[in-house]
């Protein structure tokens, strides 16, 4: 087995590369293979995959979660910067130049380009089945993440790169049906050809279950498209698969917990008291997940940014090296309980709910240790706001919160004028300035 640091230097060569920044500023050097030499090698596809993991994890996860964390008021923000103030006050306030959306823009579709080329390596280089099929299932769950990110935040994205830099625009829809045919693709490929255990030793990871992971994220995305059945069977696949391993993305001294880094380890970021929730959403008294995810008092965030009070952050971004679950187990007893009531089978659903509630053995330690819910059962809508405010409180900072307000409270009106308090200051960002100036596809701008 090659050493694995190599695959990661090969794969940080390839992430800052041409093939990614469609740069023309790029010289050759007569001492580095080339992209196509190293795209074309097994052994390149292995550092492109560790690469991914490697950029994914500590720079694409921190859009996902900080951006709409923000915009949600999971995070309070305690530095002048202005792309995080920027983001605290939405409305039409959040300026297309704003590097507070353009990051999540940019570095997403960075990381989404790097699992295109991994899918047509793959396809394209001689491989066993099982490595194929490894390579093959998690480039399309990275894409596939990438995308589904993007979709929460964006009004419409480019389901695929284009090195000319004008690439096609396709509405939510579209992009998620592509999220779940990517992820489907993966399932079937696992399944005709098990993955190798030259691919587990030398891309995966001891915290890392690709199986699991694929299903949890069919899960999420077939209740987002509204495919309540397909969720729920989902959901089953990974909360009865026979490997207790939950996947999660880990660190180390080089490579650090992004959210640490913008929270504990700086003055910019802090979450914000009670998760940011208010009225009938503020936890329960005795939540154990308030005492798992929060700290202290922490002071409080800026006054022009809200000014809200803030809480140390604990659970997984309490430290520098504190690994980051890829999904929670919380998350798919949540998707069943919103599909069961979606589809007015309400005992299922608050069974479901019931043991979010109740959970004291949850394999992370996310544990609510609250009683059975005693609201009405015979009540859908009482039903779903109970389930909207525990995925709050048990998904926090997993970058769910923005489409979870969208569709639990579609016609939540919104503010065009700049707002601090409200569960969400905007629908969907404006596109960045950075991808009007450069691609002449880019739609109009929503209007808030």
């Amino acid at each position: 087995m090659k050493n694995i640091k190599i695959y990661t230097i090969i794969g940080a060569l390839l992430i800052s590369s041409s093939l990614f920044t469609a740069c023309e500023t790029d010289f050759e050097n007569s001492n580095n293979p080339t992209e196509d030499v190293v795209l074309g090698t097994k052994e390149g596809l292995f550092a492109l995959a560790t690469g991914i993991r490697q950029y994914y994890s500590v720079t694409a996860l921190r859009q996902v979660i900080e951006a709409p964390g923000i915009t949600t008021r999971e995070l309070g923000v305690t530095n002048t910067f202005l792309n995080i103030n920027e983001l605290a006050k939405g409305g039409a306030e959040l300026p297309a130049e704003s590097g507070g959306i353009t990051n999540p823009w940019v570095n997403l579709l960075r990381a989404k380009g790097m699992a295109e080329s991994l899918i047509e390596g793959a396809n394209t280089v001689e491989l066993s089945a099982g490595t194929k099929s490894g390579l093959l299932a998690y480039g399309n769950l990275v894409k596939a993440m990438c995308l589904g990110s993007m979709i929460e935040m964006f009004e419409q994205a480019p389901i695929n790169n284009a090195a000319n830099g004008a690439a096609e625009f396709s509405d939510r829809a579209t992009v998620l049906a592509n999220c779940i045919s990517l992820l489907e693709e993966a399932k079937d490929a696992m399944s005709s050809a098990p993955i190798s255990d030259e691919f587990k030793s030398t891309v995966l990871w001891s915290n890392m279950n690709l199986e699991k992971t694929v299903n949890a994220f069919l899960s999420r995305y077939y209740l987002i498209a509204g495919n309540y059945p397909e969720s729920i069977n989902a959901a089953n696949a990974v909360l009865n698969n026979s490997d207790a391993t939950n996947s999660m993305w880990v660190y180390d001294a080089n490579n650090q917990n992004p959210i640490w880094n913008r929270t504990v380890n700086s003055a910019d970021l802090n979450p914000q008291t009670n998760f940011g929730l208010l009225g009938a959403y503020i936890p329960e008294a005795g939540d154990g997940r308030v005492d798992f995810y929060l700290g202290d008092d922490a002071g409080f965030a800026n006054a022009d940014a809200g000014g809200q009070a803030l809480s140390e952050m604990l659970g997984f971004f309490g430290t520098s090296t504190a690994a980051i679950p890829i999904y929670l187990h919380g998350e798919m007893l949540l998707n069943k309980a919103e599909a069961y009531a979606r589809q007015n089978q309400l005992p299922e659903a608050v069974i479901q709910l019931n043991l979010v509630r109740q959970k004291n053995n949850d394999p992370l330690g996310v544990n609510a240790n609250l009683p059975a819910w005693t609201g009405d059962e015979t009540n859908q809508t009482a039903i779903l706001e109970e389930i909207y405010k525990n995925r709050c409180i048990e998904l926090f900072l997993t970058g769910l919160r923005f489409g979870d307000s969208k569709r639990f409270h579609p016609n939540f009106a919104v503010p065009t004028a700049a707002n601090t308090t409200n569960e969400r200051n905007r629908n969907f960002y404006p596109y960045p300035t950075i991808e009007r100036e450069n691609n002449p596809n880019t739609p109009a701008d929503p209007s808030i």
